[in-house]
């Protein structure tokens, strides 16, 4: 007797389910953030902080995923933190990042968000990302997907069905803080001379900003473990952009998957629904 190939979960079904779950986890970092509740702050092992409200958030996605998902496991942030690292070599599991922008929490600059992907067959085929101080919801569940829904509840399809924002230059997002700057500029010089515009003041949303067109590529190569990113903090952008009609693949043209054991991806490209190339760049000239 052959052994039984598990059922694909159906990423359309869930994405309500996992839209209310953020919105609740995101009311709740909004207690902390308001002060109902005290945040406390401590420092993990890699030396980043972690608060009440990360933990809080936390406590309320992981039971609600189990119970809506038994059979598929969960990685999240805090709970890897911890040790806790299941067993995910089927490549169908959940991202988690319960409070992502944890820093700007503690600033208080309100530029943090709840983000949960789908991952089957170790890519992302749905993503959640929620930013309670403003209410803003971003979700996806395959293509066409893509869309936003404001504070006042109206949902609005993005991507390849939106209206093109025409730029004189690319407009190329960077998260300069964690970025590896050198590598970067090389990579977009190389391929586009002086035709593309860094954007380094972006935020929390720029998968969200190239998914809808603002924005027309992010690059992701970090300083530290040699450019790579976290499952979590990748995972939930990519399944919206792509949903959205974009592309994510490595700087060489490869796809993005989610299998290494690292929990990271290598560095990537994320590039807009109407993103094309410019025909002909000018390189900068030498002085």
């Amino acid at each position: 007797m052959s052994d039984s190939v598990p059922e694909k979960p159906d990423a359309t079904a869930l994405l309500g389910h996992v839209e209310t779950l953020a919105r609740r986890a995101g009311a709740e970092i909004m207690r902390y953030y308001n002060g109902e509740a005290q945040a406390g702050i401590a420092i993990k092992d890699d030396g980043s902080e972690v608060t009440a409200a990360d933990l809080a958030s936390e406590k309320i996605i992981l039971p609600a995923l189990a119970k809506l998902t038994p059979d598929i496991p969960i990685v999240s942030e805090e709970r890897v933190a911890a040790g806790d690292i299941p067993d995910i070599g089927g490549g169908t599991f959940w991202t988690v990042d319960p409070l992502d922008g944890t820093k700007e929490f503690i600033k208080r600059t309100g530029a943090f968000v709840v983000a949960i992907a789908l991952i089957v067959e170790n890519k992302p085929v749905l993503g959640v990302i929620y930013h309670p101080a403003k209410g803003l919801l971003y979700s996806a569940a395959g293509p066409g997907t893509a869309t936003k829904v404001d504070a006042t509840g109206a949902r609005a399809q993005i991507g390849a069905a939106a209206k093109k924002n025409r730029r004189a230059k690319m407009r190329v997002l960077v998260n300069r803080p964690h970025a590896n700057m050198k590598n970067i500029k090389g990579w977009l010089s190389g391929q586009f001379g002086n035709a593309a515009r860094i954007d380094t003041r972006s935020g929390v949303f720029r998968a969200c900003q190239v998914a809808e067109g603002r924005a027309d590529m992010a690059v992701y190569e970090g300083a530290k473990r040699e450019g790579r990113q976290k499952w979590w903090d990748a995972a939930p952008g990519h399944a919206i952009i792509e949903a959205a009609g974009g592309k994510v693949k490595t700087p060489d043209g490869k796809p993005l998957l989610y299998k290494d054991a690292d929990l990271c991806v290598p560095p990537y490209v994320a590039t807009a629904p109407h993103f094309k190339k410019p025909s002909a760049v000018k390189k900068t000239p030498k002085t």
